[in-house]
C-alpha cells in the first residue's frame, strides 16, 4: 500500500470492514476484516462510517466516493455493470456477460468480480450462478446470503 492511502476500520451489520482511502478521501478498497486485520487501524470518522451506514439503510451510493484502482478496462466494465444491478435484484454471471456484449466471457466476468477491491459498493454479491445458486464471494457465502436477505433479494 502506498503511503498516500489511509486505512480506517468501519462497522457494519455483517462485521468489521477495513476501508482504504486515497489522499482525497475516496475509497480505493473496502474489505471485510478477518481476524485481527482491523486491529491498530484508525476508526472511521463520520464520513466513511456514515457512507456505509447509509448504504446498508438505502443502497444509495453518492457519486465520486470510489477512486477506481488500477484495473483493466474489462474489469471496470464488469464492475460498472454490477453496480447497475439494483438493490433487491440479482443477475447471473452469464447475464452480466451478455449485458456487456461478451456472452462467452462468463468466466472472465467471474474473475473480474473476484478481483473487486470495493466490496458492497460494487455489489458483486448480487451476481449468482445461472441456476440461481450462491457462488463465490470474497466476504464468504454466509455474508453474501445475509446481504441478499437484507436487500430483499432472498427471503428472510
Amino acid at each position: 500500500m502506498d503511503d498516500e492511502r489511509r486505512r480506517l476500520a468501519v462497522r457494519s451489520p455483517l462485521g468489521d470492514l477495513v476501508a482504504s482511502l486515497d489522499r482525497d478521501g475516496r475509497i480505493v478498497g473496502l474489505v471485510f476484516a478477518e481476524g485481527n486485520e482491523a486491529a491498530g487501524v484508525d476508526v472511521a470518522a463520520g464520513g466513511v462510517q456514515g457512507l456505509i451506514d447509509d448504504w446498508f439503510a438505502s443502497g444509495e451510493l453518492p457519486a465520486g466516493v470510489i477512486a477506481w484502482p488500477r484495473a483493466s478496462d474489462f474489469q471496470r466494465q464488469v464492475w460498472q455493470a454490477a453496480m447497475a444491478v439494483g438493490r433487491g435484484a440479482t443477475c447471473s454471471y452469464r447475464e452480466l456477460a451478455e449485458a456487456l456484449g461478451r456472452p462467452r466471457a462468463v468466466r472472465a466476468v467471474a474473475a473480474a468480480l473476484a478481483a473487486n477491491p470495493v466490496l458492497l459498493l460494487v455489489p458483486c454479491h448480487r451476481v449468482l450462478g445461472s441456476d440461481g445458486s450462491l457462488r463465490g464471494y470474497a466476504g464468504g457465502l454466509a455474508r453474501k446470503r445475509r446481504l441478499l436477505t437484507i436487500e430483499g433479494a432472498l427471503p428472510g
